[in-house]
Protein backbone atom coordinates (compact mmCIF):
# COMPACT_ATOMS: atom_id res chain seq x y z
CA UNK A 1 0.00 0.00 0.00
CA UNK A 2 1.14 3.65 -0.54
CA UNK A 3 1.75 6.08 2.39
CA UNK A 4 -0.52 9.40 3.41
CA UNK A 5 -0.03 13.06 4.04
CA UNK A 6 -2.20 15.68 4.70
CA UNK A 7 -1.71 19.36 3.60
CA UNK A 8 -4.01 21.99 4.21
CA UNK A 9 -5.21 24.24 1.05
CA UNK A 10 -2.82 27.18 2.66
CA UNK A 11 0.47 24.64 2.11
CA UNK A 12 -0.64 23.21 -1.44
CA UNK A 13 -1.34 27.01 -2.46
CA UNK A 14 2.43 27.86 -1.10
CA UNK A 15 4.36 24.59 -1.35
CA UNK A 16 2.46 23.01 -4.53
CA UNK A 17 5.80 21.59 -6.03
CA UNK A 18 6.64 19.88 -3.13
CA UNK A 19 2.79 18.16 -1.90
CA UNK A 20 3.71 17.20 -6.52
CA UNK A 21 6.75 15.34 -5.71
CA UNK A 22 4.98 14.07 -2.73
CA UNK A 23 2.48 12.93 -4.80
CA UNK A 24 5.39 11.65 -7.78
CA UNK A 25 6.33 9.63 -4.92
CA UNK A 26 3.35 7.61 -5.04
CA UNK A 27 2.08 9.20 -1.86
CA UNK A 28 -1.81 9.94 -1.25
CA UNK A 29 -2.24 13.71 -0.02
CA UNK A 30 -5.19 14.25 1.45
CA UNK A 31 -6.14 18.20 1.56
CA UNK A 32 -7.48 19.75 4.72
CA UNK A 33 -10.36 22.61 4.80
CA UNK A 34 -10.70 23.06 8.85
CA UNK A 35 -9.76 19.89 9.18
CA UNK A 36 -12.07 18.30 7.01
CA UNK A 37 -10.81 16.29 3.95
CA UNK A 38 -11.69 18.21 0.63
CA UNK A 39 -9.55 16.37 -1.67
CA UNK A 40 -7.53 13.58 -2.43
CA UNK A 41 -4.25 14.09 -5.08
CA UNK A 42 -3.24 10.58 -6.19
CA UNK A 43 -0.22 9.32 -8.32
CA UNK A 44 -2.23 8.36 -11.76
CA UNK A 45 -2.25 4.53 -12.21
CA UNK A 46 0.11 2.70 -14.38
CA UNK A 47 -0.13 3.05 -17.78
CA UNK A 48 -3.34 5.58 -17.76
CA UNK A 49 -1.52 8.98 -18.78
CA UNK A 50 -0.68 9.03 -22.57
CA UNK A 51 -0.61 12.03 -25.19
CA UNK A 52 -2.79 12.65 -27.94
CA UNK A 53 -2.58 11.80 -31.20
CA UNK A 54 -3.12 14.80 -32.87
CA UNK A 55 -2.02 13.83 -36.20
CA UNK A 56 -4.11 11.17 -36.27
CA UNK A 57 -6.85 13.34 -35.30
CA UNK A 58 -6.37 15.85 -37.70
CA UNK A 59 -6.60 13.33 -40.53
CA UNK A 60 -9.59 12.03 -39.04
CA UNK A 61 -11.41 15.85 -39.36
CA UNK A 62 -9.70 16.42 -42.91
CA UNK A 63 -8.24 13.83 -44.17
CA UNK A 64 -4.39 13.35 -45.76
CA UNK A 65 -4.79 16.61 -47.42
CA UNK A 66 -6.50 18.99 -45.50
CA UNK A 67 -7.51 22.69 -47.33
CA UNK A 68 -5.85 26.05 -47.30
CA UNK A 69 -2.38 26.68 -46.98
CA UNK A 70 0.44 25.17 -45.46
CA UNK A 71 1.21 26.22 -41.83
CA UNK A 72 4.89 27.19 -43.04
CA UNK A 73 3.63 29.51 -45.70
CA UNK A 74 1.04 31.02 -43.51
CA UNK A 75 4.10 31.75 -40.72
CA UNK A 76 6.18 33.44 -43.56
CA UNK A 77 3.61 35.72 -44.84
CA UNK A 78 2.56 36.72 -41.07
CA UNK A 79 6.83 37.19 -40.66
CA UNK A 80 6.81 39.66 -43.53
CA UNK A 81 10.23 41.20 -43.73
CA UNK A 82 11.16 40.22 -40.50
Amino acid sequence: MYNMRTATIREVQHNLSEVLSWVERGEEVRVLRRKKVVARLLPPEVGTVTSPDFVARAKAVWGDNPPGARLSQLVSEARGDR
